[in-house]
């Protein structure tokens, strides 16, 4: 009787697993083929925040994730991107240019000098740190 008991949870721990990888795999793939059916956006936007996420795997094992708002000048709507290091280390927090993006997918953000240069003129020039989350 215990035998078949285990059993049973035992193809049913199974098929969870096996149904929770299948949802994932679902999802993923999902995703990638709304982002490649939907167009390459370009539009004017300003750099609002920068925030770098730490992933803790396990104690001895973490990475970060790079990721930036932009903030569209028409509608003022905030898309918020992940971007790889050496792109995050390049954008800064005011920077006004233009965004090229699909869906949920970021293509690259293009920094407009004149634009940049007058807001300057305009506004104090004060460095400003991103943040850091946990």
């Amino acid at each position: 009787m215990e035998n078949t008991q285990f059993d049973a949870i035992f193809v049913i721990m199974i098929i969870v697993i096996v149904v929770s990888v299948a949802f994932s795999v679902f999802k993923n793939v999902n995703e990638s083929i709304q982002n490649n059916k939907a167009p390459i956006l370009e539009i004017p936007v300003r750099v609002m925040e920068k925030r770098v996420q730490r992933r803790k795997r396990n104690k001895n094992f973490s990475r970060n994730v790079f990721k930036v708002i932009f903030e569209d000048l028409d509608t003022l709507e905030r898309h918020t991107f992940t971007v790889d290091e050496l792109e995050f280390d390049q954008i800064v927090e005011g920077d006004i240019g233009y965004l090229k993006y699909q869906r949920k997918r970021y293509h690259a953000f293009q920094r407009d000098a004149l634009a940049a240069e007058f807001e300057e003129d305009t506004t104090s020039n004060t460095d400003t740190q991103f943040k850091i989350e946990d």
